[in-house]
């Protein structure tokens, strides 16, 4: 059986497992205590007593940990939230509160309000396609809609040719694909409610016969499987980089037609790329199909396939609290995967988080393929500095713990994988749960990090931040990860 083995997170810091953040806020901390024994010395009892209590605060801040993240990582995510709540920013009002209600710009909150439709048609001149232009970031994005099936159940044999297609496919989205234009992929699968119980109107639809007994018995069943059942949707999102077709576009003419015409002429060699790997899919999204993906992460009650496309964000939103998000009908609440499975893990090793939770929930991993040079900088850089820590920690008798060694010889792996012409990714794995009241909410974000926990995988709810990562984890726009800037990335 064919297992994956997850290399750990990486926990080296700048010096000695230490961020700078960490390091300053401790310097800062021992010159508290080097002046305040300075005015002790001197008979100035409270101004030392002052400088202590502040030199104890920043060495706790520097060594803390709270919910799986530093103090010092803590603060400007406090600092933000503090901010947006005095500028009254953790509201929004769209429908006829926009700026321009009723008119063809797309109204959505946060880090998505940028976003525009682009006019795209395929070459068939019928089809739409749904195009999204953030101007200001210079992207267009665009979502497959595809078809999953059973791996579980399949044979050995063809869970392996199913992964080795997929890799092919993951190899040409970080070589060929990236090189002429894509900056980043997201796969989302959302888990919905079937509340139309599609197997009951399929067994009405279909049946010759409904006054048999075999077909009262599948009724029956169909019925009382109503509640229980689920509507698996699968989202393949891709954003290309203007900047990147600057030369392509400026051939076609150099307008949004001609950026709309060379991005169609991508995403006909991503459909061809997916299919071929076994992958049915079922077209790329429409304007108002699109549309109605994102109007119904945002209002679960809209079940509409279609809605206009100006039509697709929330009528209202507002971050409720510190950890939760409430938007239209719905109450979200966003868990980041911060590490993967640390001991070996079959390939079905994530069917759990699929099979034994109920509720509405997206799963969405959001990749970015980094460039071949500065993925070989970035792995030689950590080379030399886990070198540079080893020496030192041998100088200073410090203990090096397993954990360290096993960090390295991933590290060597990665540097082995890249040498074979893999590609390396940047990657984020995000899980956003929805429900219809804040306490049905709890009860189904337990279940989900139960599971979670079950297959090895480690998870923090993103506090302070549930406003850009509903953005994040429930749309298929494949947004989530820090900009790459420069070859210090």
């Amino acid at each position: 059986m064919t297992q994956f083995h997850f290399p750990p997170r990486s926990t080296r810091g700048s010096i000695l497992g230490f961020s700078w953040g960490q390091i300053g806020t401790a310097v800062a901390g021992v010159i508290c205590l080097v002046i305040a024994a300075n005015l002790l010395a001197v008979g100035r009892q409270r101004a030392a007593g002052g400088l202590l209590l502040a030199a104890v605060l920043l060495l706790t801040m520097g060594l803390l940990r709270i919910r799986g993240r530093r103090v010092t990582e803590w603060t400007p995510i406090v600092a933000g939230a503090l901010a947006q709540r005095v500028a009254r920013q953790d509201r929004y009002r769209g429908a006829v509160w926009a700026a321009n209600p009723g008119t063809q710009h797309l109204h959505l909150p946060g880090p998505a309000a940028g976003y525009q439709w682009l006019p795209a048609v395929a070459a068939d001149g019928l089809t739409e396609v749904g195009l999204l232009h953030h101007r200001r970031e210079g992207t267009v994005t665009a979502t497959l809609a595809c078809a999953g099936s059973n791996l579980v159940l399949a044979d050995t044999s063809v869970q392996h040719q199913r992964l080795t297609s997929w890799a092919d496919v993951l190899n040409l989205l970080g070589t060929e694909y990236a090189d002429s234009g894509l900056a980043r992929w997201s796969l989302t699968a959302r888990a919905v409610p079937d509340v139309s119980n599609r197997a009951q109107r399929y067994l009405a639809k279909q049946a010759v016969d409904t006054s048999t007994a075999a077909y009262r018995s599948l009724a029956e069943l169909t019925v009382a499987a109503g509640p229980g059942t689920q509507r698996h949707e699968v989202f393949l999102t891709v954003v290309f980089d203007v900047r990147k077709l600057s030369a392509e576009v400026a051939d076609a003419g150099g307008t949004d037609a001609a950026i709309a015409t060379v991005v169609l002429d991508k995403l006909t060699g991503v459909r061809a790329a997916v299919r071929e790997a076994g992958i049915e899919t079922g077209g790329w999204l429409t304007p108002r199909q699109y549309a109605a993906v994102l109007r119904g992460q945002f209002d679960p009650e809209d079940t509409d396939l279609e809605v206009a496309p100006h039509t697709a964000g929330p009528v209202a939103a507002e971050t409720v609290g510190w950890s939760s998000y409430r938007h239209d009908s719905g109450f979200s609440q966003t868990l980041w995967v911060y590490e993967m499975p640390r001991q070996p893990v079959p390939m079905t090793w994530v069917t759990p988080l699929f099979t034994r939770t109920v509720g509405r929930r997206a799963v969405a991993v959001v990749a970015e393929p980094v460039p071949a040079q500065l993925a070989q900088l970035a792995t030689r850089r950590d080379k030399v500095a886990r070198a540079g820590d080893e020496v030192t920690k041998r100088r200073m008798r410090l203990v090096r713990t397993a954990r360290e060694d096993e960090e390295a010889r991933a590290v060597e792996q990665v540097d082995r994988e890249q040498a074979a012409g893999h590609v390396r990714y940047r990657y984020a794995v995000l899980v956003t749960v929805t429900a219809d009241s804040p306490e049905q909410l709890r009860h189904d974000v337990r279940a989900v990090r139960r599971v979670l926990g079950r297959c090895g995988c480690q998870a923090v709810v993103l506090y302070g931040e549930q406003d850009q990562a509903f953005v994040a984890g429930a749309l298929p726009l494949a947004r989530g990860l820090k900009p790459m800037r420069g070859w210090f990335a």
